[in-house]
């Protein structure tokens, strides 16, 4: 059967160069290689389109096609020998050497050399998956030997992608983003967050601004409460010198912010960057901040009790690995809807979801009697990406029994491009390539996003004892406190 389609909006990504610093790190071999594979093999890369690898690693061509290969088969790709063969024509390695200006300057020769091959005339995407204290030097010395141009040349540009984590606390962000903006402006920086590139995600906002039904509802007269919910299955992953540095609440809190931004924001006036990003800004300035108090009273902070028997662990580690908490929106849309959060590693499953938790009837037969379920519209953004709306219905039979039924859209099911539609970080990586920000981070989210969790961080480091650091069994939902966070304003998790 074939789907007719509405509306269409694509978004073309344009010839360019994709230059690649970190290239056999685990950032890029895990997510940037593939989503660079996938966009070619979905035929959505651009036209004219190459790819330079640095690092620091030496590699010659045969070590360096087998460490690729490895990549994506880990990735879940099995690519054919001809379009393996496709890709790697794309592709050139170069040993870098960061602090060098001589790399520097044979990078610029090199790329204009690869311009004029490929058909690119000084278009130049350079994603930074190094340490955030490589960003600001790097990003100098681009700017230094040519390869960051002027902003306002319509006839080139060059842009950079970074990666989180943005900084370790409040003034190393502000330091980190400083060192970026004399480099390059705010228009060429783009912050990536893989979350506001998966499809459900962004479907939060087409469904509310294509289905009146839906908006009409989006709001405190109707919404008792809002959950986000971010679970790993797994623990550490080989990754314990990262988490014992920033621990659960640096990792995920741009996640989590961004979940709630897509959530909760109003509807911008138009999809245009500047739009979206405005509205998502009103938004984070109404979010009530927590103080030291409110930390104590509205967050909880754990630790799966075999953390500290991981290689590389503290045997007295304090990281945590589970955080619960939850916060206030001073809005006219939100006012009075607390919002509740999750996250945490080996939690025995994976998911990531946004429930919206709807009010019983404030009027008719029924107002007065607890029917025993709510209505819940819920994103399953992982691994699942599904749509559910459950609805409240009388039990077949004599009786007036009441049992909640669902609604569902499964993107793995709907629609002939499911299988081949984007994944998160080929998205990103296409917008980018087509100079739209709406999905990425500005500045003023960084400082947010750091304002609102140092006092979280500051109030467990300075009042351990007012914010314990609670065990939960490894594969369970967290602790016994965040059920009681929630259980004790009359609610339940979803």
């Amino acid at each position: 059967m074939t789907e007719t389609l509405g509306f269409c909006q694509e978004m073309r990504p344009e010839s360019c160069g994709f230059i690649l610093f970190g290239a056999t790190g685990d950032l890029a071999g895990r997510k940037i290689v593939p989503a660079l594979f996938g966009l070619c093999e979905k035929k959505i890369a651009p036209k004219n389109f190459y790819i330079v690898l640095a690092a620091r690693t030496p590699l010659d061509r045969a070590a360096l096609e087998s460490r690729l290969r490895a990549s994506l088969t880990k990735a879940g790709f099995f690519p054919s020998r001809e379009s393996f063969r496709a890709f790697l024509e794309r592709v050139e390695y170069i040993q870098a050497d960061y602090d060098s200006e001589d790399f520097y300057r044979n990078l610029l020769k090199r790329l204009g050399a690869l311009d004029a091959l490929s058909g690119v005339k000084k278009k130049r995407l350079f994603y930074l998956a190094t340490p955030p204290a490589a960003f600001e030097p790097i990003a100098g010395r681009l700017k230094s030997c040519g390869l960051l141009f002027d902003p306002g040349d319509r006839s080139r540009w060059s842009r950079i992608i970074i990666e989180k984590p943005y900084g370790s606390s409040l003034e190393n962000a502000a330091s980190l983003d400083d060192g970026l903006k004399a480099a390059a402006a705010e228009a060429q920086v783009y912050r990536i967050d893989h979350f506001t590139g998966k499809e459900t995600v962004q479907n939060v906002m087409a469904l509310r601004s294509a289905n009146s039904v839906f908006d009409a509802t989006w709001n405190n007269r109707f919404i008792d409460h809002v959950q986000l919910t971010i679970f790993e299955e797994l623990g550490l992953e080989g990754r314990a010198n990262f988490f014992e540095r920033m621990g659960l609440a640096r990792d995920m809190m741009s996640h989590i912010l961004q979940l709630a931004a897509i959530t909760a924001m109003d509807l911008p006036a138009t999809f245009s960057d500047t739009d979206f990003k405005a509205e998502k800004k009103r938004f984070f300035e109404s979010v009530r901040p927590l103080d030291r108090e409110a930390a104590a009273k509205q967050s909880v902070r754990a630790q799966y009790e075999s953390y500290r028997d991981e290689p590389g662990v503290a045997p007295d580690s304090a990281a945590e690995t589970f955080l619960a908490f939850k916060f206030q929106v001073d809005n006219d849309r939100w006012r009075g809807v607390p919002f509740y959060v999750r996250a945490g590693k080996k939690t025995g499953l994976k998911s990531t979801r946004i429930d919206l938790v709807y009010k019983k009837p404030g009027r008719g037969i029924f107002r007065s009697i607890d029917i025993g379920y709510p209505n819940v519209f819920s994103f399953s953004i992982q691994p699942e990406e599904k749509v559910t709306f459950s609805l409240i219905s009388k039990h077949p039979g004599p009786k007036l029994c009441f049992v909640p039924r669902t609604m569902a859209l499964d993107y793995r099911a709907e629609g002939q491009e499911a299988a081949g539609y984007p994944t998160d970080y080929e998205r990103l990586l296409i917008e980018a390539m087509s100079g739209d920000q709406t999905l990425f981070l500005s500045s003023f989210e960084i400082r947010f996003l750091w304002e609102f969790l140092s006092p979280l961080l500051e109030a467990w480091r300075e009042a351990p004892e007012a914010n314990p650091l609670h065990p939960y069994p490894a594969g369970s939902p967290g602790p016994a406190a965040a059920e009681e966070l929630i259980k004790k304003d009359g609610r339940a998790w979803a």
